[in-house]
């Protein structure tokens, strides 16, 4: 059984980011707010884990909207999230081009970088509940698609993303 997406936004709570993300990336319709809300998605996904902020520019769908990110995070309301990316993103000495794919290498081999990413990570909060309440006020900007419902199975963490 699947939803659609202003289905789910009818909740209080924040339900499915990640199937809502891959609705939203696999979409035709593409606004401001929805990129707002897919950079916002993918920063927390990439951000979420062992290496914190420094998931930003690790992970490649996070790096290849470096340029942006801080200004959608600001958008969704996750400002100390936004003000984190750009502190990160003072301390990395390249052009936004460079860090598009990317920077484990880098990372690698200025390890500075990772001890100043985590003390970035104690002012930045969860912000999940941020991104929802952004998408239920411009609920009317979005478009509507089909959220399919989660797998089950002793499988489905291979088809989950």
């Amino acid at each position: 059984m699947s939803e659609n997406l202003h289905d789910l936004l009818e909740g209080d709570d924040p339900v499915a980011l990640r199937r809502i993300e891959k609705a939203l990336q696999s979409g035709d319709v593409r606004n401001e707010p929805v990129d707002a809300i897919l950079s916002a998605l993918i920063w927390r996904r990439c951000t979420t884990g062992q290496n914190g902020v420094l998931g930003a520019v690790l992970n490649h769908d996070c790096a290849a909207r470096v340029s942006v990110l801080a200004e959608h995070l600001d958008r969704v309301g996750a400002s100390d999230a936004a003000q984190a990316m750009r502190d990160l993103r003072e301390e990395i000495p390249l052009e936004d081009e460079r860090i598009r794919n990317g920077l484990i290498d880098w990372v690698d081999a200025n390890p500075g970088i990772a001890r100043y990413a985590k003390t970035l990570n104690d002012g930045v909060d969860d912000i999940a509940l941020k991104i929802w309440n952004f998408m239920q006020k411009c609920k009317d900007e979005l478009p509507d698609p089909e959220i399919p419902a989660k797998r089950k199975g002793p499988f489905a963490w291979l088809f989950s993303g």
